[in-house]
């Protein structure tokens, strides 16, 4: 088996011409040349990649400073739109709670000045019920004939006005009655059963400090005219109306000469 392989050996070994050997010089010469140019090119390619992502890098940067920047103040923005927003909010529950208690202000200041204004004039010359609000008659309903008059007792002056101090939708049984003799209460409780007043007053029930007594139809006539009390019996219509419209402290003219 050596024998081959020490043969080529021996015909590999061998002395190579001059012509030859400098043809292989030259061809290792030029190799190494363009193998320097390659690396030459690709060493002047990459410097200039370099400097292009050297440059791209700041670039990058500047924008990253920017946008962090930009957040900064987008937060900072946020954050005050935030705590305004609270405050507007703030600012407007107490605007609408302001509102809201003007407008309650406002309903009952305009309630009392209807109260204030509001009065009431038997016009018996034109047969009428006026309800005034101030010098402007708000509404009139028909007296159909009805006169103030003492009722169920010796005659007693009419007042030229008066001033409502109670109202009963229906007029209740008869009221305790309690009076001190001899330095002891005496009191007397309502009668169950009896039911005169109820009967002669009827329903729609104004009663004055004056002792007149606004009220509508009763509900039995004779029981009406035994009850004693200065009275105006009106028509139901109007008495129904008097009583929704009145109110305490009401001021009722029973005479032309007599002002609110």
């Amino acid at each position: 088996m050596n024998g081959p392989l020490e043969a080529k050996l021996r015909s590999l070994d061998r002395r190579v011409g001059a012509l030859e050997l400098a043809a292989a010089g030259a061809a290792v010469l030029a190799g190494l040349w363009l193998a320097g140019r390659w690396v030459s090119s690709h060493v002047e390619r990459a410097a200039d990649e370099r400097v292009s992502l050297s440059v791209a890098r700041e670039d990058l940067e500047l924008d990253l400073a920017e946008r962090q920047a930009l957040n900064a103040l987008v937060s900072r923005d946020f954050a005050r739109a935030k705590a305004s927003a609270t405050t507007l909010s703030r600012a407007r529950k107490a605007l609408f709670e302001g509102g809201l208690a003007l407008s309650e202000e406002k309903r009952l200041l305009e309630k009392q000045l209807e109260i204030m204004t509001f009065w009431v004039r038997v016009d018996e010359d034109s047969d009428r019920l006026n309800l005034m609000s101030g010098d402007q008659t708000v509404e009139s309903r028909p007296l159909e004939g009805a006169r103030a008059r003492a009722v169920g007792a010796p005659a007693r002056p009419l007042p030229r006005a008066a001033v409502i101090v109670s109202k009963e939708r229906f007029a209740a049984t008869e009221r305790p009655r309690s009076a001190e003799v001899g330095g002891l209460l005496q009191w007397e409780p309502p009668q169950a059963g009896t039911s005169v007043r109820a009967n002669a007053l009827g329903e729609f029930v104004l009663f004055t400090k004056e002792g007149l007594v606004l009220h509508g139809p009763p509900l039995k006539a004779p029981e009406h005219e035994a009850f004693p009390h200065l009275c105006l019996s009106l028509p139901r219509a109007a008495a129904s109306r008097l009583y929704m419209r009145s109110f305490i402290g009401t001021k009722i003219l029973l005479s032309a000469d007599a002002k609110p």
